[in-house]
């Protein structure tokens, strides 16, 4: 009987001891699924953030590309604007339209890489087929010596031009350049450009005034 109830005893430990056994591996394995899924889910994760990144950068390339256009065309139309001004104004110019007056246009500011030294780039003109004139032309800078307050003056010696400031037999159109050298320390504010025929009493003198940082921002 003893004997009996050790082997039933026995055989209940080992079947339980399987269950257990069975129960372990099948925790392990949900474990493991879970793992697997987890890894999965991590991967499909990154990979959405990798597409994610990926489409964000073709729409900033895309984007930079359309800014790139649109300031092409911009350019493009100011450019074929001017070159239609251009053409307007050199055929009033030939046509002779508008009174018989002197003109100062394309006024312009250039730096020479020297301190205080610039180049003034200018056309003058008069439109239609009159006789020549002869034209004299000046430069003034306004501006402030070192330690002034009050508002001076730089006429056409001061400013050491070398060019002669004659411009004999004009007619229509005279593109000038003239280099000028600003005293050590002055501020300018303004470039005047004078010209005035010198044998014809008839044709009013012509002036233009630009303020001078605007005039380099122009060339820049």
């Amino acid at each position: 009987m003893l004997i009996l109830v050790l082997v039933a005893g026995g055989a209940w430990l080992v079947e339980n001891w399987r269950e257990d056994i069975r129960d372990t591996v099948d925790a392990q394995r949900g474990i493991e699924g879970l793992r697997d899924d987890l890894e999965q889910a991590l991967a499909a994760r990154q990979a959405a953030e990798e597409a994610r990144r990926h489409a964000e950068q073709q729409l900033e390339m895309k984007t930079a590309e359309l800014a790139a256009f649109s300031g092409d065309i911009e350019r493009q139309e100011a450019e074929l604007l001017e070159l239609r001004e251009e053409l307007a104004f050199y055929r009033r110019l030939a046509e002779g339209a508008g009174e018989d007056a002197l003109g100062i246009r394309s006024l312009q500011l250039q730096r020479t890489g020297q301190s205080g030294v610039f180049d003034v780039v200018f056309q003058l003109y008069r439109p239609g087929l009159s006789r020549s004139v002869d034209l004299r032309w000046a430069l003034e800078v306004e501006g402030y010596a070192t330690g002034e307050e009050a508002l001076s003056t730089l006429d056409t010696d001061a400013l050491g031009l070398e060019n002669d400031r004659l411009v004999e037999g004009f007619r229509l159109l005279r593109n000038q350049r003239a280099r000028i050298q600003l005293p050590e320390g002055f501020e300018p504010v303004g470039l005047t450009l004078r010209a005035s025929a010198a044998n014809d009493e008839d044709l009013e003198p012509v002036s233009e005034w630009a303020d001078w940082d605007r005039l380099l921002e122009s060339t820049q």
